[in-house]
């Protein structure tokens, strides 16, 4: 059995929760993963990059100067690519970068980097109280603790019990190293992306019944 600690809110182990060993058998599918990982950052583009070309840039219609006489080299427009503010030549235009991927391939792909941060042993489970007041010392001193004040670190909570409790979310915003997500909205970029994974008991659950799923 996969052993993962769990903590209180100081900073130390109170208990432990345990994932089957079955669920690590398997090598992780890195081809999962890497077309998970482009097709998300090309769906977060927004493709509005836009340049004009000569016959779109205004003015220029007139022949700067005659053909010959002048001595200068030969010009039809002020608007020719290699003058300053002319055209662009073979710039950005307007498009879709989205990329779809099929719901089984995105379940596919959240499975395995859960996976791969549980076989890395990058993940620990917090047993959240209900604090009175925001009060970003609390989750400063666990990760100190924790030896993971630099890393970077994705809290996962339950959006039904934990993200009532604004008060926590409101403390883990103020921590530049850290960011957060619920159980059921969790992605696999932002799972790859961060460091560690510390998730609450609430959501640990939701995670372990994912991870235990045949089929995906």
């Amino acid at each position: 059995m996969k052993e993962i600690p769990v903590y209180n809110m100081e900073g130390k182990k109170v208990d432990t929760q345990t994932l089957p060993d079955d669920l690590f058998k398997e090598a992780i599918n890195k081809n999962v993963l890497y077309y998970y990982v482009v097709a998300y950052l090309a769906n977060q583009r927004k493709g509005t990059a836009s340049t004009k070309t000569r016959g779109e840039v205004s003015g220029g219609g007139k022949k700067p100067w005659p053909q010959k006489g002048t001595g200068r080299a030969r010009v039809g427009s002020i608007r020719n690519p290699i003058w300053r503010h002319g055209g662009v030549v073979f710039g950005p235009k307007p498009r879709d970068y989205r990329i779809d991927l099929p719901k089984k391939v995105k379940r596919k792909a959240i499975k395995e980097a859960l996976r791969d941060k549980f076989m890395e042993d990058k993940v620990a489970i917090i047993k959240l109280e209900k604090i009175e007041k925001p009060k970003t010392k609390i989750f400063a001193n666990f990760l100190k603790v924790l030896g993971l004040q630099k890393e970077k670190v994705l809290f996962i909570l339950s959006k039904e019990e934990d993200g009532d409790d604004k008060n926590i979310v409101k403390s883990l915003r103020n921590l530049p190293t850290v960011s957060y997500d619920y159980g059921d909205k969790i992605n696999a970029y932002e799972i790859l992306r961060n460091d560690r994974l510390i998730i609450s008991e609430n959501s640990f659950n939701l995670i372990k019944e994912y991870l235990e799923k045949n089929g995906v």
